[in-house]
């Protein structure tokens, strides 16, 4: 059984699902950029079953959580949406979940905040991506700001530019989430100015120092083909050996998924679920 709630925050108020047994240890999982809490559809259920109360969310100026104004966004103002959550949940410590984007703020919570943060799962998340490999996304990201006619035409925009391939259920509810009636048709509800001020703010972090403050164990899951053929990774080879050698509680396993589709991918969740045991 899942719970929906729109909790207000101090920061705004964020739509979240709740999933599992609410006396079993507190799972939050973090989405990606632009992405929404449907990214989790396919775990939550497994971890849910393995007795864990699984919480996810849309962070704010994504699908239906509360579009607040320019200078509340970034990595650190979000850190603070999940603390917050984690206490309204009466919890004080919790494990983490984050995928692209949401890797990286559950990095920034667990080096900054390590009492709380019991255990950290990076879905294709953990240094900074090789240069080809943000193109895809950032065509991705092309979606927002944009009218459609339908919601077919929409779902049409997103699967014709290829940057998801295979295409299944899974992605048609996944960005049929995100879109609302207008008056001449449909548009996205994630807000474009929340994501660029979140991609902007990636800039004053170093990634590279969190990982010598991150003291919980850490599952990395690893996509290791590229979104477009010959394109980059997320994660480079050299970042996920450099991790595995200074941080002796990391496990770094690799997928033939790609960025997206490791999502969804069965070996992932399985693993996934099987380090949160």
């Amino acid at each position: 059984m899942t719970t929906v709630n729109r909790i207000p925050l101090v920061s705004g108020v964020v739509h979240v699902e709740a999933s599992g047994d609410p006396l079993g240890r507190l799972v939050l999982c973090v989405h990606g950029l632009s992405a929404n809490c449907r990214s989790f559809d396919r775990l939550v259920p497994a971890l849910a079953a393995a007795g864990h109360h699984v919480v996810t969310m849309d962070l704010r100026g994504r699908g239906r959580s509360e579009v607040t104004p320019p200078g509340t966004y970034g990595w650190d103002s979000h850190v603070r949406d999940l603390l917050e959550i984690g206490d309204l949940y009466g919890a004080d410590s919790f494990d983490l979940i984050g995928h692209s984007m949401g890797g990286f703020i559950g990095m920034t919570l667990a080096a900054h905040n390590q009492r709380r943060c019991s255990r950290l799962v990076l879905i294709d998340a953990l240094g900074v991506p090789e240069p080809s490999a943000l193109v895809p996304i950032a065509k991705a990201v092309g979606r927002l700001g944009r009218t459609y006619p339908t919601i077919a035409a929409a779902l049409s925009h997103v699967r014709d530019s290829g940057t998801i391939a295979p295409w299944n259920a899974f992605w048609d509810n996944y960005f049929r989430w995100e879109i609302e009636p207008v008056n001449d048709g449909v548009q996205i509800r994630t807000d474009p100015a929340a994501v660029g001020e979140d991609s902007a703010d990636a800039a004053n972090h170093d990634v590279y120092e969190l990982w010598q403050r991150i003291r919980c164990p850490v599952l990395l899951v690893r996509a290791n083909t590229p979104l477009a053929p010959g394109g980059g990774l997320i994660v480079s080879a050299q970042d996920s050996e450099r991790f595995v050698a200074d941080n002796r509680n990391a496990t770094v396993v690799d997928l033939d998924s790609d960025h997206y589709t490791v999502l969804i991918d069965p070996v992932a969740i399985d693993t996934i679920e099987h380090f949160l045991r």
